[in-house]
């Protein structure tokens, strides 16, 4: 599991997610909730994406929302994608960034 988060009552998280549904509450709640119990920055990021929400973006194939809360999608961040060696590549400082992840496996040395 990801060590990003720390540990949890789940049974407790289901419960009160099972609460919200029940009580139909909606994203702008739980955005006023966060900011209420002091968590702004995760409260900021909720409202970003339910203002992408609105605006139909994050419906579109493979759209992703960075960390600035803009929509990046097909509609625009055309793939021009053209056969092999034509796509994405990572450069630069994030490239040596993933390339020195520590405890990353050499494919190499994969059976």
């Amino acid at each position: 599991g990801s060590k990003d988060m720390p540990e949890r009552n789940i049974v407790e998280d289901i419960k009160f997610a099972q609460e919200i549904i029940n009580k139909n509450r909606n994203g702008l709640e739980v955005v006023k909730a966060l900011a209420q119990g002091g968590f702004t920055d995760v409260a900021q990021d909720m409202l970003n994406i339910q203002k992408a929400k609105l605006t139909g973006d994050y419906l579109h194939t493979s759209a992703i929302i960075v960390g600035d809360g803009q929509v990046l999608s097909a509609v625009n961040d055309v793939n021009d994608y053209a056969g092999p060696a034509t796509g994405y590549r990572l450069q630069g400082e994030r490239w040596e960034e993933i390339k020195n992840i520590p405890g990353a496996l050499d494919p190499n040395e994969i059976d």
